[in-house]
């Protein structure tokens, strides 16, 4: 083999995430999805206060900090470090998948912690989340867009403590599949297209949810940024919304309720989709 399965680990999540973006990028030159677009393409630029290019940047920076941290880490996680013994042999693909989704579930929770946390405290927010709200109209390739420090804590930090509990550590493989899966997640939710089915709303994280989040009566609420919503409702920060049709046709708009209103509302409502 050219490479090992540590730097598989590396590159292949970096890999499906330009790859998925480009996706979206050759989907957004055409007109085929306007009617699943939650904001038009020219609120884009009117409204972020940070350049498409100087958001290129940001990621492939981030990229590079998170090839080096991922090459330097996986092995030494994995019991393969100075004076660590070898080891094991590959775990079975069932044990595998259930290994996958035992980390999904302590690094979402761990990225809600952290995003709440990085609401909560003006220092944190005024020196590292609020680079991250420069999009307020959030686009696929801008997912990791954010501060390098807050990289390190929310991303490095958090999947590398998740892996560890769960017992991934000494698969390589199966890492790569979880920091993908995380990537195509991170892209959806950031993506501005409603697509995921209403069925699976109440449970599952997606453009329309996370979009309530980047609006301005919507920044203090719906801090589950991956995978799952049920953190937000656990503890209160769960604020529902309904997607309706853009006046004047064109695609989609959010309108975050009210908080007076969430208070008294159990589930997110969404008529159209």
């Amino acid at each position: 083999m050219v490479f090992s399965d540590d730097y598989v680990a590396a590159v292949v999540p970096i890999l499906v995430y330009w790859g998925y973006s480009g996706v979206h990028a050759a989907l957004g030159h055409g007109h085929v999805m306007d009617k699943y677009r939650l904001n038009t393409k020219a609120e884009e630029d009117s409204r972020n206060t940070v350049s498409k290019r100087a958001v290129l940047v940001n990621v492939l920076m981030q990229h590079l900090m998170q090839l080096v941290a991922v090459t330097v880490l996986t092995p030494v996680i994995a019991g393969k470090g100075v004076g660590a013994a070898p080891s094991a042999t590959s775990s079975s693909y069932l044990t595998a998948a259930r290994q996958i989704a035992v980390t999904i579930v302590l690094y979402d929770v761990y990225r809600y912690a952290w995003h709440r946390l990085a609401h909560r405290s003006r220092f944190l927010y005024r020196h590292l989340h609020s680079w991250h709200h420069r999009l307020v109209v959030p686009y696929a390739f801008g997912a990791k867009y954010g501060h390098p420090v807050e990289a390190l804590i929310a991303d490095t930090a958090g999947a590398s403590l998740a892996i560890l509990l769960s017992g991934m550590s000494s698969s390589p493989r199966a890492t790569a599949v979880f920091l993908s899966m995380c990537n195509v997640k991170g892209i959806d939710n950031h993506c501005g297209l409603c697509l995921l089915p209403r069925r699976l709303q109440s449970l599952w994280n997606g453009a329309a949810y996370h979009g309530v989040h980047h609006l301005p009566r919507g920044v203090r609420y719906n801090f589950s940024d991956l995978f799952f919503v049920t953190w937000d409702k656990a503890f209160g920060t769960h604020l529902p919304y309904t997607v309706e049709e853009r006046p004047g046709g064109g695609g989609l708009v959010i309108q975050p309720m009210r908080p007076k209103q969430a208070a008294k509302a159990s589930a997110v409502v969404t008529p159209v989709n």
